[in-house]
């Protein structure tokens, strides 16, 4: 007798992966699985999935297989995480893994491959249109509507929502490489205020502006009450010539870490680490908006309209209100910690997003944070030690943090320092604030996990957000500590 198996794909549909298709992924895994054989003893279901922790190498995909052994007990692997989905081959290598069947591309018809192929792009297409990244829409559509005329009204749409409604088909270079548009759909031109180095590889900018277009991060009017998100920014980066599509800039999403109601008032802070061969931020060195930048310079930047990340008090990225979590534990890393002032925004949200906000939607639950910092980059201190002693106060279920344990590793020892003269006075800093939060010099480890866990209230929430490294090192530890990641588990890409 031929013991039977079954497996679970799973396909995200998070954020970053939705921007590069993943939705037309699901679609092109759903279609391979139905042809396979229907009455094999490995069979398959295909689901979608929150973030995985991949994001820098998506699509990402999870298979998980159950076996059902000879005395009738079920036995579950771990699974296996594939990345980079993003060809028909790598779609028939899922369905291999999960059903041990191979999939015969030459049987698929060149019509559905191709389907297949215009369904990924318009897919990505679409979510970059969704959230103002006009370059990103553009990537590869001037070459596409060639071959399929009928894009090519969606071709001058798209341009003309970035701005550029002018362009000359005949001419083969881009008549605006080097100048930016004087409007953009979807964003405003902010004027940098001030830059503060915070770390030896981070600094705030802080940008003002006074064009009512800038939106509003929590909408309302009109009878509709506002609902209470998590929210970030796009901006523009003026490289000028780009890989990532036509348009003479890049898009980079930034959180904000000052609250919602200083961007209503057009006051903005963002809080940037400074990568040597990042484009974004090697563009801000070159014109030394880091170094020298005042008020009095009028330097402009870019920014969009506010766009949801996570709907509270869920932290999930949709407005489904099936859980509501007791209490919650942020695993965060390095800019990571950018999430951490606006979750607790919702804490006092008439003072901190100046909306009205019923109790039901306020975060009144207790919140620990467990926060993994290299020693030269040591992030928001300050306002963590405050957020600790608010929640040592009274009414603490909810004010600020319940508990916290800062986790300090080594230095950076990849690339140059980009700011090797910032001084911190390390030991004195965290000397003073040890009395309110659990300070160690490890990295997070399962031991460390398992013990936040067990002061948790359930159902909990968890939220992580890091490198791609840290996630997946956090996503796994929770795998091993019973968490059920798809269910209690948000993940997000710093």
């Amino acid at each position: 007798m031929q013991s039977e198996s079954h497996s679970t794909i799973h396909v995200c549909q998070a954020y970053t992966c939705q921007s590069k298709g993943s939705e037309a992924v699901l679609v092109e895994i759903e279609e391979l699985a139905n042809l396979m054989d229907k009455n094999s003893p490995h069979t398959c279901t295909v689901k979608e999935a929150g973030c995985m922790g991949y994001c820098r190498r998506g699509p990402a995909v999870h298979v998980a297989t159950s076996k059902v052994l000879e005395d009738g007990r079920v036995k579950r692997n771990k699974g296996k995480v594939h990345v980079k989905i993003n060809t028909l081959e790598k779609s028939g290598e899922i369905i291999k893994h999960a059903t041990g069947q191979t999939v015969d591309l030459k049987l698929i018809p060149a019509e559905t491959q191709h389907r297949f192929l215009k369904l990924k792009k318009r897919r990505a297409r679409e979510h970059a249109i969704s959230t103002y990244q006009w370059n990103k829409a553009l990537n590869g559509l001037k070459e596409e509507y060639k071959q399929d005329y009928s894009l090519r009204e969606e071709f001058y749409s798209i341009l003309d929502k970035a701005g550029y409604s002018a362009y000359v088909e005949e001419n083969d270079e881009w008549m605006f490489r080097n100048s930016m548009p004087n409007t953009i759909e979807g964003y405003v031109p902010w004027s940098l205020q001030s830059v503060k180095i915070v770390s030896s590889h981070s600094v705030i900018f802080k940008l003002a502006t006074k064009n009512p277009a800038r939106s509003t991060p929590h909408p309302r009017g009109r009878g509709k009450l506002a609902s209470p998100v998590t929210w970030h920014t796009t901006m523009l980066g003026e490289v000028g010539k780009n890989e990532e599509g036509p348009l003479p800039w890049i898009e980079r999403d930034y959180t904000p870490i000052s609250s919602a109601l200083e961007w209503e008032r057009g006051r903005v802070e963002i809080l940037i680490k400074v990568y040597n061969m990042g484009q974004l931020t090697s563009w801000l060195h070159k014109h030394r908006m880091i170094e020298e930048a005042s008020s009095e310079d009028n330097i402009c930047i870019w920014l969009s309209k506010p766009l949801k990340t996570l709907s509270v008090p869920n932290l999930v990225a949709t407005d489904d209100s099936g859980f509501n979590p007791k209490s919650i534990l942020l695993i965060l890393a390095g800019t990571g910690v950018v999430a951490l002032p606006q979750i607790l925004a919702h804490r006092d949200p008439s003072k901190l997003l100046g909306v009205p906000t019923p109790k039901r939607k306020q975060l009144q639950c207790p919140i620990d944070l467990v926060l993994s910092c290299r020693k030269d980059d040591l992030l928001m201190l300050e306002e963590i030690n405050n957020w600790c002693v608010d929640g040592k106060s009274d009414h603490a279920s909810h004010r600020g943090l319940r508990n916290c344990t800062l986790l300090v590793t080594g230095k950076s020892s990849t690339g140059d320092i980009p700011f090797p003269d910032f001084q911190v006075e390390e030991h004195h800093e965290l000397d003073k604030m040890k009395d309110n939060m659990d300070i160690r010099y490890q990295r997070l480890n399962k031991k460390m996990i398992l013990g936040s866990l067990e002061k948790m209230i359930k159902p909990c929430r968890i939220v992580i957000s890091g490198p791609d490294s840290f996630n997946q090192a956090a996503s796994e530890y929770l795998e091993e500590c019973g968490v059920t990641l798809s269910s209690h588990v948000t993940i997000l890409s710093a």
